[in-house]
């Protein structure tokens, strides 16, 4: 897709295919993944330029990773259940709680990318991408989370499959 010309004519092909919403999810998840890796690329390019004689406060680098911590473990504490009215709620709950995990765990990753630049600390980053990698698990659409999150609804008494909803209901379409 970042190739120029064929990634053109590789996403005109994706969009004539019927559209899979857990594939779409997918996806964008990676697409968070990419992000967080990155800007660690960026900050592995910067880190030489910077001369390292003078650097910030170390508490300020640690207050921002913990507080991006705290985040990441606030983030649970908002979720709703998912909604098994019908398949459509079903899809979008689980959509909803998706991007609320994955924003509440890359605050880490940013808060890490904002103390290397306050304090010239090469570790910040990696430390705030590893806290958001254990948000990241967590928010994965794997086979194995939404088999979690199968098992909680079928406890509950819901008898909707979770995959096939996200495979079938696509979000609304935004470009009309």
């Amino acid at each position: 897709m970042l190739v120029p010309v064929v990634g053109f004519f590789y996403r005109r092909r994706l969009q004539k295919r019927t559209p899979d919403g857990l594939v779409a999810l997918r996806r964008v998840f990676t697409t968070f993944c990419v992000a967080i890796v990155g800007y660690g690329i960026v900050l592995e390019f910067l880190y030489p330029s910077y001369g390292h004689t003078q650097r910030g406060p170390f508490g300020l680098a640690a207050g921002l990773l913990i507080a991006g911590a705290v985040a990441g473990l606030a983030g649970p504490r908002i979720e709703r259940p998912l909604d098994c009215t019908d398949d459509r709620r079903l899809a979008g709950s689980y959509r909803t709680r998706f991007f609320l995990r994955i924003a509440f765990s890359e605050v880490a990753a940013l808060f890490g990318f904002v103390a290397f630049f306050l304090t010239f600390y090469w570790w910040a980053y990696p430390i705030g991408a590893a806290i958001a990698a254990f948000g990241f698990r967590r928010a994965a659409p794997t086979a194995a989370n939404l088999r979690h999150d199968q098992e909680i609804l079928s406890y509950s008494g819901c008898g909707r499959s979770l995959v096939s909803a996200l495979r079938h209901v696509n979000p609304p379409d935004r470009r009309s």
